[in-house]
């Protein structure tokens, strides 16, 4: 019933509303003496058009050339060699020509250089290595075989028990007891609380009220 009087009177009755003096900060910030100029695009287009008088510099200096002083090119071989396998008679001849010398006495024809104390560094480094033979049966048997003597060892430092300090003191814990007195008491042994102060309920003010009925379409 209250939210009905509080409707009803908001619909019928004449609202008193106060006088609000307002500080307006939504126009632009412009500063003193700003003017705004009419742009003339036309004439503007006129002038892009009709070039602009460009200046001549002088004492350039320029850095766009690479540097290569103190270096000599070479010409590129490729020519020469494309030249000299035209020459006689394309790629195909050079192959042919490979193929012929080759199966001629096992490649004898071949004109190869002689190497002389090749540096052959694809062996292990293996300098004072020794590699046993590993015998797995014995290694199985004495792992198998019971009785192995163990070495004594002496001076043991035992670090695993826990770091207690000297003034701890430990009490034994009051849970079976706790347990056995809550057997032991009755549930009408409870006392009854008066004047309590119930706040489950939620705390919905009028405004909210409003909202809602505004949001469902009244």
């Amino acid at each position: 019933m209250a939210l009905d009087n509080v409707l009803f009177e908001l619909r019928h009755s004449e609202p008193h509303l106060k006088h609000v003096e307002a500080d307006d900060r939504s126009i632009p910030k412009i500063e003193p003496g700003t003017t705004v100029h009419h742009f003339d695009k036309a004439k503007f287009i006129h002038e892009i058009e009709g070039g602009c008088p460009l200046k001549h510099p002088n004492n350039v200096s320029d850095r766009s050339a690479p540097q290569v002083a103190g270096v000599q090119m070479q010409p590129n071989p490729r020519p020469a060699l494309l030249a000299e396998v035209k020459a006689i008679g394309g790629h195909n001849a050079v192959v042919s020509e490979l193929k012929s010398v080759t199966s001629e006495g096992g490649g004898a024809g071949l004109a190869l250089n002689h190497v002389e104390a090749p540096a052959d560094r694809s062996a292990p480094m293996t300098d004072g290595a020794h590699v046993g033979q590993w015998d797995k049966r014995a290694f199985l048997g004495e792992i198998s075989s019971p009785g192995k003597p163990l070495k004594h060892v002496d001076q043991v430092s035992d670090r695993s028990g826990p770091q207690v300090e000297l003034d701890v003191k430990i009490k034994r814990h009051p849970h079976d007891q706790l347990m056995s007195e809550v057997r032991s008491s009755s549930p009408q042994q409870l006392r009854h609380v008066e004047a309590t102060a119930d706040r489950s309920s939620p705390h919905v003010t009028h405004t909210a009220a409003l909202r809602m009925q505004g949001s469902g379409g009244h």
